[in-house]
């Protein structure tokens, strides 16, 4: 297999496993939606080992590049298709192109994902501190509706 084979079966396989990963991070957004755990913990499980493959596979694609004397970086690959027939180089910078479309879907879906475990926490962490009584919007209303600023004292739970 010559080295334009070996970069397009690399190429053609990170895409394919990035968009894999994309699905599953949508899959992933509607279980964080839905508060379902049990999907939750399924699509992490699943994501992980196309995390590793693609690691793995740009190490390959990186160890292909440096045989044919090219230095692992970005303008690496936009240098080794610069040195192709103009059919192979054509048909690289398509797998290229649509490689970097699923890569991009999954940085956007994986940002929506990390805001909604955030937004999530952040609740959650709020209703703690209303729980233990360290309410952390010092402002609130007093118990003949006034407005006050002091800190709830007794534990939610306490006052029950």
């Amino acid at each position: 297999m010559n080295s334009f084979q070996q970069i397009r079966s690399v190429l053609l396989a990170e895409r394919d496993v990035a968009s894999q990963l994309s699905t599953i991070l949508r899959a992933e957004r509607q279980a964080l939606t839905s508060s379902d755990t049990d999907m939750i913990r399924e699509m992490t499980a699943k994501k992980q080992p196309l995390i590793v493959k693609l690691e793995q596979l740009g190490r390959q694609r990186d160890a292909v590049l440096q045989a044919e004397g090219f230095s692992s970086g970005k303008g690496s690959i936009d240098a080794f298709i610069d040195n192709q027939t103009a059919e192979n180089a054509a048909e690289l910078n398509v797998i290229l192109k649509s490689l970097k479309i699923a890569a991009q879907s999954c940085r956007d879906d994986n940002q929506v994902n990390g805001s909604i475990v955030n937004v999530n926490r952040q609740y959650f962490q709020q209703a703690m501190n209303i729980l233990r009584g360290k309410d952390m919007n010092p402002s609130s209303y007093g118990p003949g509706g006034e407005y006050t600023s002091q800190v709830v004292r007794q534990p939610l739970l306490g006052r029950v």
